[in-house]
């Protein structure tokens, strides 16, 4: 495969990944798609075509981030009609709305890309929080639904960056002192999830739109049951029925979902497993689609298609297993 400076630089940051050598497969988000056509035709004609796997960060089931969208397929395509732009959808809507548009798409969720084997139940420990929300304090996550007087048994795990302190500093300020009485942990390994989790009894999931927001899928894959409100974006379309509790958007509901899972308390496991078979289907698709790309097989996905996260497989397992033998749990 021939890269060119301008596609390195996306490799460089992150905002690509090379799935396929030859035939040039690669992936990206629809938003690093969208500002960068001239390095995806670049890598193309240095290629003679390729094939791009978009992933949607955030809801394109409305008419205007579809239409957005399909015109910078078109625009691609002007530039490079020999190669593949397939857009992976998180829902129906999705299919629906670019399909009309002319983009191929396949419905396959991004939370299917998430290597499972970086979360686990943890067990033999307190719960002392009914409740997780893994949510950067931004006024899309409306974390204002969460019901005061729950604060001093909520975990609230998510960086507030500066940049979200300049932009947002009204919300900011606003949230830290009305849920003062809950644990903030403004910044986390990644290795620290399944930890910070096991100490909770059900996760949370609030925001109106967005994309598949991978932290519901971690819930599931520790072993949380989710509390979750209406929402574009489609990342409820992985969730285990039995395991998920879709409520109104009020902190009342919001309560009554709660204390729903402090009370039943589902095996960590079976939910884990449950989310598990749900993701089965969509990396069927996955591969399928890759074979139908390269006439190959392409083995497990790299860990979020190898999009947006910096370590490589091979890194975050050895630090996983690390972890893990520190704290006892491999032996």
């Amino acid at each position: 495969m021939t890269l060119t400076n301008d596609f390195k630089k996306l490799l460089s940051t992150n905002c690509a990944a090379v799935l396929n050598a030859s035939p040039a497969v690669v992936a990206a988000y629809e938003s690093d798609f969208e500002g960068n056509l001239p390095a995806f035709a670049g890598l193309a004609a240095a290629n003679r075509g390729l094939a791009a796997l978009l992933q949607i960060g955030f809801e394109h089931e409305t008419p205007e981030p579809a239409a957005k969208l399909a015109a910078a397929v078109s625009r691609f395509r002007e530039m490079s009609p020999e190669s593949r732009v397939i857009v992976l959808c998180n829902c129906e809507g999705e299919v629906s709305a670019l399909g009309c548009l002319g983009v191929e798409t396949r419905l396959i969720h991004q939370n299917c890309f998430l290597d499972e084997r970086r979360f686990r139940p943890m067990g033999g420990r307190d719960r002392p929080y009914d409740a997780a929300y893994i949510a950067r304090l931004t006024p899309f996550k409306r974390h204002s639904l969460i019901p005061v007087e729950m604060a001093p048994r909520l975990l609230l795990l998510g960086t507030v960056a500066e940049h979200q302190k300049r932009t947002n500093r009204a919300y900011v300020e606003e949230m830290s002192a009305r849920y003062a009485a809950a644990r903030w942990v403004n910044f986390f390994h990644g290795v620290k999830v399944s930890e910070l989790l096991a100490e909770a009894n059900c996760g949370l999931a609030l925001s109106a739109a967005e994309g598949a927001c991978f932290a519901s899928a971690e819930y599931f894959l520790c072993g949380l049951p989710v509390v979750d409100t209406p929402a574009l974006g489609g990342r409820a379309v992985l969730y285990p029925e039995e395991y998920a509790c879709e409520v109104e958007a009020s902190p009342e509901a919001i309560a009554a979902g709660v204390a729903r899972w402090r009370e039943q308390r589902p095996d960590p496991w079976k939910v884990r497993r449950a989310w598990l078979e749900k993701a089965a289907p969509h990396r069927a698709a996955y591969r399928e689609l890759m074979r139908e790309l390269t006439g190959r097989d392409p083995g497990r996905p790299p860990h979020k298609l190898g999009v947006r996260t910096p370590h490589s497989d091979a890194f975050w397992s050895f630090a996983i297993q690390g972890y893990l033998l520190l704290k006892g749990i491999l032996r």
